[in-house]
C-alpha cells in the first residue's frame, strides 16, 4: 500500500505533466530557441497548499523541453500504419516543405534515410512533373497562415500516384479539410528541437503515446487516436540514458590527447544506450595535414570488423535458413576440392664461370625460355645456386584444406596460417600481373587506377587450396573468414557484396556501409589510410588489406567502409536480438547462439572480451559483449547486459602502418571506459595487459612483409 504522501505524489505529478503539456499545446511564445544540443529543463512545482509547500516534500516536477515535445507529439491520423516507416529500401523519398525552412527536421531525417527536398512559399511554386520520380513523399507545412483548402487540392493530386505522409508544425486548425487524410503527423511548434522529434517519430526513433485531446477531436471531427512504438535508434542527449553530458565529456579530452601525439589524424565515436544515441562526435583531419575536417558522414576503412559486419552476418543468415551446417566440412560447398600441385624447385651448384658462361648462351638465343626458369643465388665468391623449376607429380590432388568445418573457421581454429602466401603478387608490380589503366584483362581494382590481371583471381584461389593446416590450436587467421566468404558466394551463387545490400544493409537504412566505395562516393568523404608502397599511393577508399585488395576489394576479411552510424544501426539490430525497424531479420536464437563464447575469447566469428584479460576492451565491459577490432584503428562493440553499443573509428595508420600510439595509449579502450564509469559499472578486476597487435595481425611473417616496409 502507498503512503499517503506517496499517494499525493502519485496524483499530483501526472497533473503538473499535463499543466506543462497543455502550455506546450498552446504555445509557448516568449521562450528562446533552444540549441539543439543543449538539455534545457522546465521546472514544474506541485504545491500541497498556498504556505508551506516545501516543507510538506511535495516534489519539484522536471521535464526537459525535448520530453515535452516528445510528449505533446500527436498521430492525428495512422490508418495504413505508415508511420513508422517501413521497408525503406524500397522508398525513394522527397520532402516538400511549404513555408519557413525546416533544416533540423531534414538533417534527422538523413539520418534515417536518403532523401531529396525543396522548400516553397506556396503551394503553386510545386513542379509536379518532378514528383514522379518519388514514390514516398513528406508534405511539411510551416506557415503561420495557410490556405488549407489550396494545401487540400494539392495532397488530392499528389496522392493519386504516390505516398504522402503530412507535417504540420503549425495551427492545428489548418487540418480541418484534411483531417480525414490517412496519414498525419501533428507537432506542437516549429523549434528545432520540435522538427528532430518530428523526424524521428516518422522512422520510429520516437514512439508516439499521446492520444488525440478532445478539443482537438472535437474541432476535427475524429475519435480515434493512434499510437507508434521505437523501432529504430534514437538520436538523444546523455541525460536520457540517466547519463551526465559533462561526465562524457572526458572522452573528447582523450580524444584530444591522441590526436596531439599522433595516435590519429581524426576519429568519429558514437555511442547508443538504451536504444538511443546519446553521444555521436567527430574529431581531427582527415590526415595530419589539416585539410578535410571529419564528418560524420565520413567512411572509415573497417579493416577486420568486415569479419563480422560482413561475412559473420551472410553466415548467420544462412545457417538460420538451413542453407549451411556448421559442423560441415568445407568440401560439402565447393565442386572441386582439388588443386594443382606446386612446383618443386631442384637447386644444382655450378662454378661461377660456368654461369658466366650460361648466361652468356642465353643472350645468343634471347627467344629461349630458360632464364625465365632461372632462380640464382650468389654462394659465397666463386659458386652460384641455380634453381630450375621442375613439376614432380602429375595430376590434382585433394586439399587438406577442404576437411576442415565452418565451425573452425569461425572460431579460428582451423590450425591454417594468419594470412595467405601473398608476396610473390606484391614484389612484381612491373610484370604482367598489373596495369595502370582498366580493361577486359586487367579488371580488378587493387587500388585507384591499379588494376590485377582477373585470370590471377584462380592463382589465388589455387594457392589458397594448397594451404595446409597445423593443428586445431588457436590462431587468428584471415584466411578462415576468407574460405568462409568463399562457402557464401558458393551457396548463393553471387557476390557477397551483392548478397549484404539486398538482404541486410538497404533493409536497415545503412548509407555508407558498402566495399570499394570509390564508386558510390565523393572522394572527399573517404578517410585516407597508409601510404602504400607496393602500391605507390596513399589509399584512399581502397581497401588497405593487401589480401583483400587483391580480391578487388572484396573479401571475407577486410573490405567494408562505413561511418559509425550505420555500424552502430547493425550493432542495435544484434543488441534488438534480430530486429530492427520493425523487420525481423534473425530469430533471437540465432544472435543467441552466434554471440555466445563458444572457445577462448571466441564466439562464432565475433570477438569476446576475454576472462582474466581485457587487452582490446574495456575493463568494465561484461562477458556478454561481442563485436570485433579493425588494424586500421577501429572497434565496435555490443553489450547485451548494459543495453550498450559503442562505434570507434580511425585511420591510425595514417600515413604509416608502424604507428601504433592509439594502442600504446589505449584510446579506445579508455574512450569506452568512461562510458562505464558514467554509468558506476566498475572494473571486472585485475587485468592482465596485452598488446592489441598480438591479437589483431599475430605478427605473422607474411603479414608483416605484406604491410610493414
Amino acid at each position: 500500500m502507498y503512503s499517503i504522501k506517496e499517494g499525493l505524489y502519485i496524483l499530483l505529478i501526472p497533473l503538473a505533466i499535463g499543466l506543462l503539456l497543455l502550455g506546450i499545446s498552446v504555445g509557448f511564445p516568449d521562450a528562446p530557441e533552444p540549441d539543439i544540443h543543449s538539455y534545457q529543463t522546465f521546472e514544474v512545482t506541485v504545491w500541497a497548499d498556498s504556505s508551506d509547500a516545501k516543507n510538506k516534500g511535495i516534489p519539484v516536477v522536471q521535464l526537459s523541453s525535448r520530453e515535452a515535445v516528445i510528449a505533446s507529439m500527436i498521430l492525428v491520423q495512422n490508418q495504413n500504419y505508415s508511420i513508422p516507416f517501413r521497408d525503406i529500401q524500397q522508398k525513394n523519398f522527397h520532402i516538400i516543405t511549404i513555408g519557413n525552412p525546416v533544416p533540423s527536421f531534414e538533417k534527422f531525417f538523413r539520418l534515417y534515410a536518403r532523401t531529396s527536398s525543396q522548400q516553397v512559399r506556396m503551394v503553386e511554386e510545386v513542379n509536379m512533373e518532378e514528383l514522379s520520380y518519388f514514390n514516398q513523399i513528406v508534405v511539411v507545412l510551416n506557415l503561420p497562415q495557410q490556405n488549407a483548402y489550396i494545401i487540400q487540392h494539392f495532397l488530392d493530386q499528389i496522392s493519386h500516384s504516390t505516398e504522402v505522409v503530412l507535417v504540420n508544425f503549425g495551427d492545428y486548425q489548418t487540418l480541418k479539410p484534411m483531417a480525414g487524410y490517412p496519414t498525419i503527423l501533428q507537432a506542437p511548434n516549429s523549434l528545432l528541437t520540435t522538427q528532430e522529434v518530428a523526424a524521428q517519430v516518422l522512422f520510429g526513433g520516437i514512439g508516439v503515446s499521446r492520444g488525440l485531446p478532445d478539443y482537438m477531436a472535437d474541432e476535427l471531427g475524429l475519435r480515434k487516436s493512434f499510437s507508434s512504438a521505437q523501432t529504430r535508434l534514437a538520436y538523444s542527449y546523455p541525460e536520457y540514458a540517466g547519463i551526465s553530458s559533462d561526465t562524457l565529456a572526458k572522452i573528447d579530452r582523450i580524444i584530444a590527447e591522441g590526436i596531439e601525439n599522433f595516435a590519429m589524424p581524426g576519429c568519429q565515436v558514437l555511442i547508443a544506450k538504451g536504444g538511443q544515441v546519446i553521444y555521436n562526435k567527430s574529431f581531427g583531419y582527415h590526415t595530419y595535414e589539416h585539410d578535410i575536417p571529419v564528418k560524420d558522414d565520413d567512411l572509415y576503412d573497417l579493416a577486420s570488423i568486415t569479419k563480422v559486419a560482413a561475412t559473420t552476418l551472410a553466415t548467420m543468415k544462412l545457417y538460420e535458413e538451413k542453407r549451411l551446417s556448421l559442423e560441415d566440412p568445407l568440401s560439402h560447398y565447393f565442386r572441386d576440392a582439388s588443386y594443382d600441385p606446386v612446383p618443386v624447385k631442384v637447386y644444382d651448384t655450378i662454378s661461377y664461370r660456368t654461369y658466366t658462361a650460361f648466361l652468356d648462351s642465353i643472350r645468343r638465343n634471347p627467344e629461349g625460355h630458360l632464364l625465365k626458369k632461372q632462380d640464382t643465388v650468389r654462394f659465397r665468391d666463386s659458386l652460384m645456386l641455380v634453381g630450375r623449376w621442375q613439376s614432380l607429380q602429375k595430376g590434382k590432388k585433394a586439399s587438406p584444406v577442404f576437411k576442415i568445418s565452418l565451425v573452425d573457421l569461425l572460431t579460428h581454429t582451423s590450425g591454417l596460417q594468419a594470412s595467405l602466401p601473398i608476396v610473390p603478387y606484391q614484389r612484381y608490380i612491373n610484370s604482367e600481373l598489373y596495369s595502370r589503366t582498366y580493361d577486359q584483362n586487367y579488371s580488378v581494382p587493387v587500388a585507384n587506377r591499379f588494376y590485377m590481371r582477373h585470370n590471377y583471381l584462380d592463382s589465388l584461389w589455387n594457392d589458397t587450396k594448397r594451404l595446409r593446416p597445423d593443428s586445431a590450436h588457436y590462431l587468428y587467421s584471415c584466411v578462415n573468414m576468407i574460405l568462409m566468404q568463399r562457402v557464401v558466394d558458393s551457396i548463393n551463387q553471387k557476390p557477397i557484396s551483392e548478397y549484404l545490400e539486398e538482404t541486410f544493409y538497404e533493409k536497415l537504412g545503412l548509407q555508407t556501409m558498402c566495399y570499394n566505395p570509390r564508386e558510390r562516393f565523393d572522394p572527399e568523404r573517404l578517410v585516407p589510410t597508409a601510404s602504400d608502397r607496393w602500391r605507390g599511393q596513399v589509399l584512399c577508399g581502397t581497401v588497405h588489406d593487401p589480401t583483400a585488395a587483391l580480391m578487388g576489394g572484396v573479401s571475407g576479411n577486410a573490405g567494408l567502409f562505413s561511418n559509425a552510424n550505420d555500424l552502430a544501426i547493425l550493432g542495435q539490430m544484434l543488441l534488438n536480438k534480430g530486429t530492427y525497424g520493425g523487420e525481423r531479420f534473425f530469430q533471437d536464437t540465432t544472435v543467441e547462439r552466434f554471440t555466445q563464447r563458444v572457445r577462448g575469447h571466441r564466439g562464432l566469428g565475433f570477438d569476446k572480451p576475454p576472462r582474466n584479460t581485457n587487452y582490446i576492451i574495456a575493463e568494465s565491459a561484461s562477458l556478454s559483449t561481442f563485436g570485433h577490432t579493425g588494424f586500421t584503428g577501429t572497434c565496435v562493440w555490443v553489450d547485451p547486459e548494459n543495453d550498450l553499443v559503442f562505434v570507434f573509428l580511425s585511420n591510425r595508420i595514417h600515413p604509416s602502418v608502424s604507428n601504433t600510439r592509439i594502442n600504446e595509449m589505449r584510446i579506445r579502450q579508455r574512450v569506452q571506459q568512461v562510458v562505464y564509469d558514467a554509468m558506476g559499472i566498475s572494473p571486472r578486476g585485475p587485468v592482465e595487459r596485452r598488446t592489441e597487435e598480438e591479437i589483431e595481425d599475430n605478427r605473422n611473417p607474411d603479414v608483416i612483409l605484406a604491410v610493414n616496409y
